[in-house]
């Protein structure tokens, strides 16, 4: 985890975008319910983790501003003896204190009684709640109840949703966050390793996917996504998640996956010959991809836009299907095509940020070209996590075997020590 001293530093940014004579509303999120009476493991809001580092559920933050001095109120639920006995939760007032750094750790109960902040007249000038953008109607969420209710009560008070704010700050990284990236990119490229040599033609793509799983689990590490393991025509089917397939000699499949260490995320994607060896088309259609990942690769550097990283995959790519013959026009790359070739990362996988921005060192972020040849039973993905640095990138997830003559190495070095495989 980072320290409390990174999470403090966060909320004096933030504080600075915040106008005088207002109040700033961060919630940690609910559990969810998943079957029976079993609740789905809890992960805290991203922009309040981001600003609190608490990542217990129903917290908030409230933080207000006035004549230029910030005021910073973390509110807790209230462990009572059932939470300590049936959930271990323990957290108290002091705890917390000490815990996150915040001065003022208050009760939930005492969340509404302080209401009266907005019955004074024109004490408040307006409201700023985080409000994800992808949050909808269906499931409100704890931020959009209390927008909701602010403006039934208090209709002159304006609302702000400063969720844009806190994504354009975690867009660049500091030392503490890249070293938990890193971390991420290590444990990600020891379970490739591990899946990778124990690969084999008659195995279900569940098999492969669990010795990732074991790495991932020795390294007290999450997944930062369900993992794809995808072997033939299952690879074009972009978020293909059964893993139940078993796989063939001869075939390739494809794995997008990474850990998660301390909330911060690694996203990999390989594509791999299930025998140990590629045939002359799958090297070809291969290499087509590669080079298309290379060209990005060298493009990103500081004030480069990200978002024309694309561009520059898509073009090497349809230059170079001309080149073996798959297409006969560069513009015919569409049939096989069809997303985009990277994102950000970082407290999400698929992390907030402009992607029309141009890039700045320490940003982190992902390329990921791809071809999907359905008539061919093949697709093939790339993807590494990128760090930007002072005149390039760094490629986080270099170790990861990724040339054919890696690969191959790879897989005959493996085949020769005997490696066992599940039953």
């Amino acid at each position: 985890m980072v320290s409390k001293e990174f999470h403090a530093s966060r909320r004096k940014r933030y504080a600075e975008l915040l106008e005088d004579d207002c109040a700033a509303f961060v919630f940690a999120g609910n559990e969810l319910p998943d079957k029976g009476d079993e609740l789905y493991p809890f992960t805290p809001y991203a922009n309040f983790y981001y600003l609190t580092g608490f990542d217990q559920p129903k917290a908030v933050l409230k933080m207000t501003k006035r004549g230029g001095r910030v005021q910073e109120v973390l509110y807790i639920r209230r462990a009572d003896e059932r939470m300590k006995r049936w959930e271990g939760v323990c957290s108290t007032r002091e705890s917390v204190q000490a815990e996150t750094g915040i001065q003022r750790v208050e009760y939930l109960d005492a969340f509404r009684e302080e209401f009266s902040l907005f019955s004074w007249p024109g004490s408040v000038k307006c409201i700023y709640v985080d409000m994800a953008n992808w949050s909808g109607e269906d499931h409100m969420t704890q931020a959009q109840k209390f927008a909701a209710e602010i403006r039934a009560k208090y209709p002159d008070i304006p609302i702000r949703n400063t969720f844009q704010d806190l994504a354009l700050l975690r867009q660049v990284k500091t030392d503490e966050e890249i070293a938990l990236h890193r971390r991420a990119c290590d444990v990600t490229a020891d379970g490739v390793k591990c899946m990778l040599a124990h690969l084999r033609p008659g195995m279900y793509e569940y098999q492969a996917e669990a010795y990732f799983d074991f790495v991932l689990k020795s390294a007290n590490a999450r997944h930062a996504f369900a993992t794809i393991a995808a072997s033939g025509a299952n690879a074009c089917v972009m978020h293909y998640s059964a893993n139940d397939r078993r796989i063939r000699d001869g075939e390739m499949i494809l794995f997008d996956l990474g850990a998660e260490c301390g909330y911060y995320a690694a996203d990999v994607s390989r594509t791999f010959p299930v025998s140990g060896r590629f045939t002359d088309q799958q090297k070809a259609l291969y290499n087509v991809v590669l080079k298309g990942l290379e060209a990005a690769i060298a493009a990103a550097r500081p004030g480069q836009p990200k978002n024309e990283l694309a561009g520059i995959s898509r073009e090497v790519m349809a230059r170079e299907l001309v080149r073996i013959g798959m297409i006969e026009r560069p513009e015919e790359i569409a049939k096989y095509y069809f997303h985009g070739s990277g994102h950000y990362i970082g407290l999400y996988t698929h992390d907030v940020g402009d992607d029309n921005a141009p890039l700045e060192e320490n940003m982190m972020f992902t390329l990921e070209p791809g071809l999907y040849f359905d008539e061919l039973q093949l697709g093939i993905r790339i993807e590494d996590t990128l760090l930007v640095t002072r005149d390039g990138c760094e490629v986080l997830t270099a170790s990861i075997p990724k040339t054919v003559e890696e690969i191959e190495a790879f897989m005959q070095a493996r085949s020769a020590s005997g490696c066992c495989v599940l039953p």
